[in-house]
């Protein structure tokens, strides 16, 4: 995930903490509220029904006073209404009460019940004899109930009153606790997140870091690669330990533009190596559209690749030098390509693609700078080199190293009557013959002028006679248009150590034997011959190579 995303995800899980942190602290305040509120209901709704315990009394209590004065039924209503709405009062309170209260009920109730008694007691005598009279003693029992009752009924209020005191005290002192409670929980849990938030900044720089560095000694070595197949090996070998688990394939645009060939090694991936066979540059999407490709495991692209298409995940990075591909970078994984992991091996290949066009350009000007332009063999130079170099290879292994010293004869007559156009196709052809005739640890060059030198490792003097005839036969062999004469070459073998011990010894002696087939009537083959017989030649003193001449 880029740095962007890992933002925006942080700032969205912030919010969300902060959203849901919101929400608790509400919801914990109104369930304070709602606990207060409860009480205050509840307590309320007690002492409501104490007060009615208390008007109800109050009515009956009116009630029997006027029947008692006027001894007539209709005085009665209110006592009897009162009757009800004690009991209705009565079950009010009941459902209400505590365990604290409900002692306290039970005493006012049964006061009041006592009072009732009485109360009936006295209308069943006054409905009896209308004319009996109302007794002080009777009235100062009734009263003492009453007043037991309306006692009673005011402690129950006080107790209600303080009961909803303590409660509403309780509900706050809740209220608080909830409040830090769940502050401090919101605090432990902001602290655990934004901890956990330093720790993955903290690794995700540290691995920046480590990344940066990495890049930082890619490029510099990059550097001091001395040569493409070098340079891509070290980017293959870079982006596998910069990407876990990855699987890079350097590809190189040959100078031709008509191959696409893997420069680095395909031995685990065959179905890419399958591919690759006959693969041109528009074979790869990412080349063929100068942009890097990348595909999922089930995705299908519009316009599919003809080399990635297998692979599960993958990415295709050109590399790109002003504006022209000279290959591209293959990336594969067996999971999810991360976006920081396309961005690194991008990175990559921009800083590797100028140091490689270099390389490529460099190895172009050594190869023009030591190939004969006319022929495509090596020239002067490149002879001279390879001669030493092959020399002292034979010289530490011990093996014998060959010399084959070929000019063209009358050459110069072929130049003077047909023309130079015509010797030059006369030299090309003969460039061919010698790549097509010898193998491949063979060497063959442009000496100079005419003449042509052909170094045959591991070949004794017997072999190298059977190789240089085979080469005479199949000059001769050669046709040329507008050259109507026959094409020969004479040609001098000499070998190391029959005939010298060094490589300039070498030539000078096939330049011997050149000289005596040129005398022996050209168009053939001689040996050199050592000072005694078939010893070697004595060491001679280093003189300038012979000029090429017109043997």
């Amino acid at each position: 995930m880029p740095t962007t995303d890992r933002t925006i995800s942080t700032i969205f899980r912030v919010r969300i903490l902060a959203g849901v942190g919101v929400c608790l602290m509400a919801l914990a305040i109104w369930g304070v509220a709602y606990v207060q509120y409860r009480a205050a209901e509840s307590a309320i709704a007690e002492d409501r029904a104490g007060q009615r315990m208390l008007i109800a009394m109050l009515d009956q209590q009116a009630g029997l006073r006027g029947f008692a004065l006027t001894r007539q039924e209709a005085f009665l209503d209110p006592y009897r209404r009162g009757a009800v709405d004690f009991e209705e009062a009565v079950a009010a309170a009941r459902r209400l009460a505590d365990a604290h209260t409900v002692p306290r009920l039970n005493e006012q109730v049964a006061a009041a019940r006592t009072w009732r008694a009485l109360a009936e007691d006295d209308l069943a005598r006054w409905r009896a004899d209308p004319d009996v009279p109302v007794t002080a003693v009777r009235e100062t029992i009734r009263k003492r109930a009453f007043d037991r009752f309306r006692e009673l009924n005011s402690e129950l209020q006080v107790d209600v009153t303080q009961r909803i005191d303590q409660r509403l005290r309780s509900a706050g002192y809740l209220g608080v606790a909830v409040v830090f409670g769940l502050s401090l929980l919101l605090a432990l849990i902001g602290y655990v997140f934004i901890e956990r938030e330093v720790k993955r900044v903290r690794r995700r720089r540290a691995r920046e870091a480590e990344q940066r560095r990495s890049q930082a000694e890619f490029a510099e070595t990059m550097q001091v690669m001395r040569n493409e197949l070098e340079a891509y090996d070290l980017v293959k070998r870079h982006l596998e330990r910069s990407i876990p688990d990855c699987r890079a394939t350097a590809l190189n645009r040959n100078n031709s533009d008509n191959r696409l060939n893997a420069v680095t090694a395909t031995s685990d991936n065959p179905e890419l190596s399958e591919r690759l066979r006959d693969a041109t540059p528009e074979s790869c999407i990412s080349v063929r559209l100068s942009r890097t490709f990348t595909r999922g495991q089930g995705e299908t692209p519009l316009l599919p690749c003809e080399l990635c298409s297998h692979a599960q995940h993958v990415a295709c990075i050109p590399a790109l030098v002003g504006g022209d591909v000279i290959g591209a970078v293959l990336v594969q994984r067996t999971h999810e390509l991360q976006a920081a992991d396309l961005e690194r091996a991008t990175a990559t290949v921009a800083q590797s693609a100028p140091v490689l066009a270099n390389l490529r350009n460099l190895a172009i000007a050594e190869t023009r700078a030591a190939t004969d332009a006319l022929t495509g063999l090596p020239n002067t130079r490149a002879c001279r080199d390879t001669l030493k170099r092959m020399a002292a290879h034979a010289g530490r292994a011990l093996s014998p190293l060959s010399a084959i010293l070929l000019d063209l004869d009358h050459f110069k007559q072929i130049n003077d009557r047909f023309g130079h156009g015509a010797g030059d196709d006369v030299l090309a052809a003969v460039g061919t013959v010698l790549q097509s005739t010898l193998r491949a640890s063979d060497f063959a060059g442009r000496y100079g002028g005419e003449e042509f030198l052909v170094l045959l490792p591991d070949t004794d003097h017997h072999a190298a006679m059977v190789v240089a005839e085979k080469i005479r036969q199949a000059i001769r062999q050669i046709r040329v248009e507008r050259v109507d004469r026959p094409i020969t070459a004479s040609l001098g073998v000499a070998s190391c150590p029959r005939d010298a011990r060094n490589g300039d010894g070498l030539v000078r002696q096939a330049d011997r034997a050149l000289y005596a087939a040129k005398a022996a009537g050209r168009d053939r083959v001689e040996l050199t011959m050592s000072a005694d017989g078939d010893q070697p030649a004595a060491a001679e003193a280093p003189t300038a190579d012979l000029p090429a001449g017109n043997h």
